[in-house]
């Protein structure tokens, strides 16, 4: 919002999505029963990534009261989050959960450590394998690969250390589910890419092998919606054309969006 060709633009959005923002915190805006918790911990988290980024002194309010919501809402006996505020947690609302609430500690806001045990807590709750690298939807489920990509991805923020034998259990089940054309999983694609990206470069590679050219071959090139991804994925009739296209950008933006975790911690 500060530099760039689009910078009127991204504060435009920014400026969107803090208005949305209530008193308590929450940042659905007019999202309604089983959204409602998504699109507060996606808002926040573009709030958080922004502040993180550029420090804006704007952003700080707004996002400290998006993860006290976050944190009122948390489940207090298993550490999750899910639909409603107190909501026994799964594992899908609870990646966006831990993907905001990391960027915005990364952007100064305190996070209690008993938030962050509770974390720790459900995670391991929805771990599996021999290894604990396979993750699931729920504790009381079998494991899938989307939830052990998000599993991974979110492990990396939350330990200081993941042992070898957790990635590659989790890596080896992923590559074996590389993106597909005549499978398409935006969702899916997005947590593979960010826990790839920091399990190391032999899993990275073979990734992004797959993941780049069947997501730049399935880009629209030419008509109105020219550059856009078409929403004809697992859960994109939910968020039409512009969640597809977003969680695209998003991971072909993984080279310089997402440093491997060692090097942040190294920052840090």
């Amino acid at each position: 919002q500060y530099e760039g060709d689009y910078r009127d633009a991204v504060r435009k959005g920014l400026d969107f999505l803090s208005k949305q923002q209530t008193a308590d915190g929450c940042l659905a805006g007019n999202a309604h029963a089983f959204s409602r918790m998504y699109c507060h911990s996606m808002a926040m988290l573009a709030l958080s990534e922004a502040l993180a980024v550029t420090g804006d002194p704007n952003l700080m309010a707004p996002v400290e009261r998006a993860v006290k919501y976050s944190l009122s809402a948390q489940n207090p006996n298993d550490g999750g989050w899910r639909y409603k505020p107190g909501d026994a947690g799964d594992m899908s609302q609870f990646g966006w959960q831990v993907l905001s609430i990391h960027s915005a500690s990364l952007g100064g806001i305190s996070v209690p450590e008993t938030a962050l045990h509770g974390m720790q807590r459900f995670l391991g709750m929805c771990t599996r394998g021999n290894s604990e690298g396979l993750g699931c939807y729920r504790p009381e489920e079998g494991p899938s690969v989307s939830m052990t990509a998000e599993a991974l991805a979110v492990r990396f923020l939350l330990q200081e250390t993941v042992a070898i034998e957790t990635i590659d259990e989790a890596a080896s089940w992923i590559l074996q589910n590389p993106p597909r054309i005549d499978n398409v999983n935006y969702y899916y694609w997005y947590y593979g890419t960010m826990a790839m990206h920091n399990s190391g470069d032999q899993y990275w590679r073979q990734w992004n092998a797959k993941m780049k050219p069947v997501l730049l071959a399935h880009q629209v090139q030419s008509g109105p919606e020219a550059g856009s991804w078409p929403a004809d994925g697992l859960w994109a009739g939910y968020g039409g054309t512009v969640y597809s296209t977003a969680l695209a950008t998003l991971c072909l933006e993984s080279y310089y969006r997402y440093a491997p975790i060692e090097v942040v911690r190294q920052k840090r």
